[in-house]
Protein backbone atom coordinates (compact mmCIF):
# COMPACT_ATOMS: atom_id res chain seq x y z
CA UNK A 1 0.00 0.00 0.00
CA UNK A 2 1.60 3.27 -1.07
CA UNK A 3 1.41 6.80 1.19
CA UNK A 4 -1.57 8.02 -0.82
CA UNK A 5 -3.46 4.90 -0.78
CA UNK A 6 -3.06 4.98 3.19
CA UNK A 7 -4.26 8.68 2.93
CA UNK A 8 -7.31 7.37 1.09
CA UNK A 9 -8.22 5.41 3.91
CA UNK A 10 -7.60 7.51 6.76
CA UNK A 11 -9.29 10.30 5.12
CA UNK A 12 -12.53 8.30 3.95
CA UNK A 13 -13.10 8.03 8.14
CA UNK A 14 -12.60 11.12 8.39
CA UNK A 15 -15.46 11.88 5.33
CA UNK A 16 -17.85 9.98 7.34
CA UNK A 17 -17.07 11.44 10.69
CA UNK A 18 -17.31 14.89 9.74
CA UNK A 19 -20.34 17.14 8.04
CA UNK A 20 -18.66 17.84 4.44
CA UNK A 21 -19.34 20.99 2.84
CA UNK A 22 -18.02 22.15 -0.85
CA UNK A 23 -17.35 25.37 -1.81
CA UNK A 24 -20.38 27.03 -4.71
CA UNK A 25 -18.93 28.91 -7.80
CA UNK A 26 -18.34 31.71 -7.06
CA UNK A 27 -19.20 34.96 -10.41
CA UNK A 28 -16.44 36.98 -11.35
CA UNK A 29 -17.93 40.77 -11.51
CA UNK A 30 -16.30 42.39 -15.03
CA UNK A 31 -15.59 45.82 -15.62
CA UNK A 32 -18.50 48.64 -16.92
CA UNK A 33 -17.60 49.31 -20.65
CA UNK A 34 -18.14 52.90 -22.16
CA UNK A 35 -16.61 53.25 -25.53
CA UNK A 36 -17.97 57.10 -25.88
CA UNK A 37 -15.59 58.10 -22.90
CA UNK A 38 -14.03 61.63 -24.42
CA UNK A 39 -10.40 61.26 -24.53
CA UNK A 40 -9.55 64.32 -25.78
CA UNK A 41 -7.34 66.09 -22.92
CA UNK A 42 -4.59 62.96 -22.98
CA UNK A 43 -3.95 62.38 -26.35
CA UNK A 44 -0.73 62.77 -27.61
CA UNK A 45 -0.87 61.30 -31.08
CA UNK A 46 -3.78 61.38 -32.74
CA UNK A 47 -2.62 58.70 -35.66
CA UNK A 48 -3.56 55.95 -33.37
CA UNK A 49 -7.17 54.19 -32.69
CA UNK A 50 -8.68 55.42 -29.71
CA UNK A 51 -7.96 53.13 -26.85
CA UNK A 52 -4.79 52.66 -28.47
CA UNK A 53 -2.18 53.01 -25.58
CA UNK A 54 0.53 54.81 -28.02
CA UNK A 55 -2.92 57.37 -28.55
CA UNK A 56 -2.07 58.53 -25.12
CA UNK A 57 1.62 58.74 -25.16
CA UNK A 58 2.42 55.01 -24.48
CA UNK A 59 4.80 53.37 -26.18
CA UNK A 60 6.53 50.29 -26.36
CA UNK A 61 10.62 49.60 -26.58
CA UNK A 62 11.11 53.05 -24.67
CA UNK A 63 11.30 54.72 -21.47
CA UNK A 64 7.26 55.16 -20.55
CA UNK A 65 6.33 58.51 -18.90
CA UNK A 66 4.89 57.85 -16.04
CA UNK A 67 2.62 60.91 -16.18
CA UNK A 68 1.15 59.64 -19.61
CA UNK A 69 0.49 56.31 -18.01
CA UNK A 70 -1.03 57.43 -15.10
CA UNK A 71 -3.50 59.55 -17.64
CA UNK A 72 -3.99 56.47 -19.29
CA UNK A 73 -5.11 54.32 -16.06
CA UNK A 74 -7.80 57.39 -15.47
CA UNK A 75 -9.50 56.87 -18.86
CA UNK A 76 -9.66 52.99 -17.95
CA UNK A 77 -11.50 53.55 -14.89
CA UNK A 78 -13.91 55.62 -17.37
CA UNK A 79 -14.63 52.20 -19.18
CA UNK A 80 -12.28 52.93 -22.17
CA UNK A 81 -11.03 49.16 -23.23
CA UNK A 82 -7.17 50.51 -23.35
CA UNK A 83 -4.86 48.23 -25.90
CA UNK A 84 -1.18 47.74 -25.38
CA UNK A 85 0.31 46.62 -29.11
CA UNK A 86 3.06 43.99 -28.92
CA UNK A 87 6.83 45.10 -27.61
CA UNK A 88 8.47 45.97 -24.29
CA UNK A 89 6.92 48.46 -21.61
CA UNK A 90 9.90 49.42 -19.33
CA UNK A 91 7.77 50.50 -16.29
CA UNK A 92 5.85 49.15 -13.46
CA UNK A 93 2.39 49.02 -13.37
CA UNK A 94 0.48 50.20 -10.12
CA UNK A 95 -3.49 49.71 -9.67
CA UNK A 96 -4.27 50.66 -6.42
CA UNK A 97 -7.88 51.51 -5.52
CA UNK A 98 -8.96 51.41 -9.13
CA UNK A 99 -12.40 49.57 -10.97
CA UNK A 100 -13.82 49.09 -14.10
CA UNK A 101 -10.34 48.28 -15.99
CA UNK A 102 -10.34 46.47 -19.19
CA UNK A 103 -6.44 46.00 -20.67
CA UNK A 104 -5.73 44.23 -23.74
CA UNK A 105 -2.32 43.04 -24.68
CA UNK A 106 -0.83 42.08 -27.94
CA UNK A 107 1.96 39.87 -26.58
CA UNK A 108 2.82 42.47 -25.15
CA UNK A 109 5.82 42.48 -21.87
CA UNK A 110 6.04 44.43 -18.79
CA UNK A 111 9.74 45.17 -18.04
CA UNK A 112 8.62 46.03 -13.89
CA UNK A 113 6.09 44.55 -12.11
CA UNK A 114 2.55 44.66 -11.82
CA UNK A 115 0.89 45.48 -8.46
CA UNK A 116 -3.17 45.56 -7.94
CA UNK A 117 -3.52 46.94 -4.52
CA UNK A 118 -6.01 48.20 -2.10
CA UNK A 119 -9.74 47.76 -2.92
CA UNK A 120 -9.12 47.29 -6.49
CA UNK A 121 -11.75 45.65 -8.35
CA UNK A 122 -13.07 44.61 -11.63
CA UNK A 123 -10.36 44.41 -13.19
CA UNK A 124 -9.68 42.56 -16.73
CA UNK A 125 -6.59 41.30 -18.46
CA UNK A 126 -7.21 40.12 -21.79
CA UNK A 127 -4.48 38.98 -24.51
CA UNK A 128 -1.35 37.40 -24.03
CA UNK A 129 1.46 39.64 -21.26
CA UNK A 130 4.38 38.74 -20.36
CA UNK A 131 5.84 39.95 -17.02
CA UNK A 132 9.62 40.15 -16.22
CA UNK A 133 9.72 41.33 -12.48
CA UNK A 134 6.31 40.08 -10.41
CA UNK A 135 2.34 40.23 -10.15
CA UNK A 136 1.28 41.12 -6.85
CA UNK A 137 -2.20 41.02 -5.71
CA UNK A 138 -3.22 42.34 -2.46
CA UNK A 139 -7.27 43.64 -0.52
CA UNK A 140 -8.43 43.37 -4.16
CA UNK A 141 -11.25 41.37 -5.76
CA UNK A 142 -13.04 40.05 -9.42
CA UNK A 143 -9.72 40.28 -11.47
CA UNK A 144 -9.67 37.51 -14.44
CA UNK A 145 -6.70 37.45 -16.55
CA UNK A 146 -6.08 35.37 -20.27
CA UNK A 147 -2.68 34.63 -20.57
CA UNK A 148 0.44 35.43 -18.03
CA UNK A 149 3.55 34.64 -18.14
CA UNK A 150 6.57 35.47 -15.90
CA UNK A 151 9.40 34.74 -16.97
CA UNK A 152 13.25 35.80 -16.39
CA UNK A 153 15.38 38.14 -18.74
CA UNK A 154 18.03 39.81 -16.58
CA UNK A 155 19.05 42.04 -19.56
CA UNK A 156 15.59 43.32 -20.19
CA UNK A 157 14.21 43.33 -16.33
CA UNK A 158 13.87 46.82 -15.00
CA UNK A 159 15.93 46.00 -12.09
CA UNK A 160 18.24 43.27 -13.82
CA UNK A 161 17.05 40.74 -11.98
CA UNK A 162 15.64 37.25 -12.30
CA UNK A 163 11.71 37.83 -12.17
CA UNK A 164 10.00 37.51 -8.35
CA UNK A 165 6.72 34.90 -9.59
CA UNK A 166 3.21 35.89 -8.12
CA UNK A 167 1.88 36.82 -5.39
CA UNK A 168 -1.82 36.67 -3.92
CA UNK A 169 -1.92 38.46 -0.66
CA UNK A 170 -4.02 38.79 2.20
CA UNK A 171 -7.81 40.35 1.15
CA UNK A 172 -7.89 39.07 -2.36
CA UNK A 173 -10.86 37.38 -3.56
CA UNK A 174 -12.70 35.95 -6.70
CA UNK A 175 -9.24 35.80 -8.98
CA UNK A 176 -9.42 33.85 -12.33
CA UNK A 177 -6.36 32.85 -15.23
CA UNK A 178 -7.15 30.61 -18.26
CA UNK A 179 -3.22 30.09 -18.09
CA UNK A 180 -0.32 30.95 -15.74
CA UNK A 181 3.11 30.18 -16.44
CA UNK A 182 5.94 31.54 -14.14
CA UNK A 183 9.50 30.56 -15.09
CA UNK A 184 12.38 30.39 -13.58
CA UNK A 185 11.63 32.57 -10.40
CA UNK A 186 14.46 34.02 -8.48
CA UNK A 187 15.64 32.92 -4.78
CA UNK A 188 19.64 33.90 -4.18
CA UNK A 189 20.88 35.66 -1.26
CA UNK A 190 19.92 38.92 -2.67
CA UNK A 191 17.39 40.58 -0.58
CA UNK A 192 15.84 41.79 -3.71
CA UNK A 193 14.17 37.97 -3.43
CA UNK A 194 13.22 38.66 0.00
CA UNK A 195 9.63 37.94 -0.36
CA UNK A 196 9.83 35.76 -2.43
CA UNK A 197 9.52 32.27 -0.69
CA UNK A 198 7.51 30.44 -3.40
CA UNK A 199 7.26 31.29 -7.53
CA UNK A 200 3.01 31.18 -6.68
CA UNK A 201 1.99 32.45 -3.41
CA UNK A 202 -1.53 32.56 -2.40
CA UNK A 203 -1.25 33.24 1.02
CA UNK A 204 -2.60 36.38 4.08
CA UNK A 205 -2.24 35.58 7.47
CA UNK A 206 -5.33 35.83 9.10
CA UNK A 207 -7.18 36.85 6.08
CA UNK A 208 -6.59 34.13 3.51
CA UNK A 209 -7.85 34.65 -0.67
CA UNK A 210 -10.71 32.92 -1.50
CA UNK A 211 -11.94 31.59 -5.08
CA UNK A 212 -8.74 31.78 -7.28
CA UNK A 213 -9.70 29.80 -9.84
CA UNK A 214 -6.41 28.67 -12.57
CA UNK A 215 -7.53 26.48 -15.58
CA UNK A 216 -3.91 26.16 -16.59
CA UNK A 217 -0.35 26.31 -14.50
CA UNK A 218 3.07 25.41 -15.09
CA UNK A 219 5.85 26.25 -13.25
CA UNK A 220 9.57 25.50 -14.21
CA UNK A 221 12.53 25.90 -12.37
CA UNK A 222 11.35 27.66 -9.22
CA UNK A 223 14.15 28.64 -7.23
CA UNK A 224 12.56 27.89 -3.72
CA UNK A 225 9.12 26.27 -3.32
CA UNK A 226 7.34 25.86 -6.06
CA UNK A 227 3.78 26.50 -5.16
CA UNK A 228 2.37 27.54 -2.02
CA UNK A 229 -1.46 27.87 -1.09
CA UNK A 230 -3.31 28.29 2.33
CA UNK A 231 -7.09 29.70 1.86
CA UNK A 232 -10.81 28.71 0.32
CA UNK A 233 -12.78 27.66 -2.37
CA UNK A 234 -9.93 27.95 -4.88
CA UNK A 235 -9.69 25.54 -8.13
CA UNK A 236 -6.95 24.51 -10.31
CA UNK A 237 -7.44 21.99 -13.35
CA UNK A 238 -4.22 21.46 -14.42
CA UNK A 239 -0.81 22.27 -12.54
CA UNK A 240 2.47 21.10 -13.70
CA UNK A 241 5.61 21.86 -11.79
CA UNK A 242 8.94 21.29 -13.32
CA UNK A 243 12.17 21.56 -11.36
CA UNK A 244 12.30 23.50 -7.52
CA UNK A 245 14.60 23.81 -4.75
CA UNK A 246 17.59 24.91 -6.44
CA UNK A 247 18.07 28.46 -5.16
CA UNK A 248 19.48 29.42 -1.71
CA UNK A 249 17.22 30.73 1.63
CA UNK A 250 19.52 32.65 2.51
CA UNK A 251 17.64 36.38 3.65
CA UNK A 252 14.49 35.18 2.55
CA UNK A 253 11.30 36.04 4.42
CA UNK A 254 9.12 33.07 5.95
CA UNK A 255 5.66 32.14 4.85
CA UNK A 256 2.08 33.57 6.16
CA UNK A 257 0.78 30.75 8.30
CA UNK A 258 4.01 28.42 8.23
CA UNK A 259 5.87 27.06 10.88
CA UNK A 260 9.22 29.63 11.28
CA UNK A 261 11.67 27.66 9.71
CA UNK A 262 9.88 25.62 7.63
CA UNK A 263 9.87 27.89 4.21
CA UNK A 264 13.60 26.65 4.15
CA UNK A 265 12.53 23.07 3.45
CA UNK A 266 11.81 23.71 -0.37
CA UNK A 267 8.96 22.04 -1.82
CA UNK A 268 7.57 21.04 -4.91
CA UNK A 269 3.51 21.76 -4.02
CA UNK A 270 2.51 22.91 -0.66
CA UNK A 271 -1.01 23.34 0.65
CA UNK A 272 -1.67 24.84 3.92
CA UNK A 273 -4.64 25.63 6.09
CA UNK A 274 -6.51 25.08 2.63
CA UNK A 275 -10.19 24.56 3.17
CA UNK A 276 -12.41 23.56 0.01
CA UNK A 277 -9.89 23.65 -2.20
CA UNK A 278 -9.40 21.54 -5.30
CA UNK A 279 -6.85 20.73 -7.66
CA UNK A 280 -8.06 18.50 -10.54
CA UNK A 281 -4.14 17.16 -11.83
CA UNK A 282 -0.84 17.25 -10.53
CA UNK A 283 2.13 16.76 -11.83
CA UNK A 284 5.59 17.27 -10.37
CA UNK A 285 8.74 16.51 -11.61
CA UNK A 286 12.56 16.70 -10.41
CA UNK A 287 15.92 16.61 -12.99
CA UNK A 288 18.25 17.52 -9.78
CA UNK A 289 18.67 16.03 -6.41
CA UNK A 290 17.48 19.53 -4.80
CA UNK A 291 14.50 20.17 -2.88
CA UNK A 292 13.30 18.11 0.40
CA UNK A 293 9.54 17.49 -0.03
CA UNK A 294 7.43 16.71 -2.95
CA UNK A 295 4.38 17.53 -1.63
CA UNK A 296 3.65 18.86 1.49
CA UNK A 297 -0.25 18.56 3.48
CA UNK A 298 -0.49 20.78 5.97
CA UNK A 299 -3.74 21.41 8.42
CA UNK A 300 -6.96 22.33 7.52
CA UNK A 301 -10.53 21.80 8.78
CA UNK A 302 -12.28 18.38 8.53
CA UNK A 303 -15.38 19.53 7.58
CA UNK A 304 -13.99 21.29 4.55
CA UNK A 305 -11.92 19.12 3.17
CA UNK A 306 -9.17 20.00 0.36
CA UNK A 307 -8.63 17.24 -2.57
CA UNK A 308 -6.13 16.30 -5.00
CA UNK A 309 -8.17 14.25 -7.85
CA UNK A 310 -5.17 13.06 -9.19
CA UNK A 311 -1.63 13.48 -9.04
CA UNK A 312 2.04 12.13 -10.79
CA UNK A 313 5.56 12.30 -9.09
CA UNK A 314 8.54 12.11 -11.65
CA UNK A 315 11.67 11.66 -11.72
CA UNK A 316 13.78 12.67 -8.39
CA UNK A 317 10.51 13.54 -6.75
CA UNK A 318 9.52 10.40 -6.23
CA UNK A 319 12.71 10.05 -4.14
CA UNK A 320 11.91 12.72 -1.79
CA UNK A 321 9.72 12.89 1.17
CA UNK A 322 6.20 13.98 1.60
CA UNK A 323 5.24 15.43 4.42
CA UNK A 324 1.40 14.90 5.92
CA UNK A 325 0.41 16.90 9.05
CA UNK A 326 -1.55 15.01 11.39
CA UNK A 327 -4.44 17.37 11.26
CA UNK A 328 -4.03 17.62 7.34
CA UNK A 329 -7.62 17.92 5.64
CA UNK A 330 -6.44 16.71 2.05
CA UNK A 331 -7.31 13.69 0.23
CA UNK A 332 -5.53 12.27 -2.75
CA UNK A 333 -7.61 10.44 -4.82
CA UNK A 334 -5.64 8.71 -7.53
CA UNK A 335 -1.28 8.47 -8.12
CA UNK A 336 -1.21 7.83 -11.95
CA UNK A 337 1.89 6.94 -14.02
Amino acid sequence: MNFFSLMLGVFIVMLFTSCVSRPSAKEILLPKTNLTVNDITFIKNNSFPKGDARRYGVYPNQQVSQKNLSNMIVLATEGLPITFPKGSYKTNIVLSGVSDINFIFQGAIISGAISILDGSNKLKFDGELTVLDKLFIRKSNNITFETIVLKSDTLANLYNKKNRGVSIYAGSKNISFKSLEIHGTGGGSHSFYKHTAAALQIHGWNNNPEYVYIHKLKINNAARTALYITGSGHKIEKASITNFGQGSAKNMFGLEDAKPGTEKEFTGAWLNKCNNVIIDSLEISQNYRKGTNSIRLDEGKYHEPTFINHIKLSGYTEQLNIADHKLTNILVKDEYE
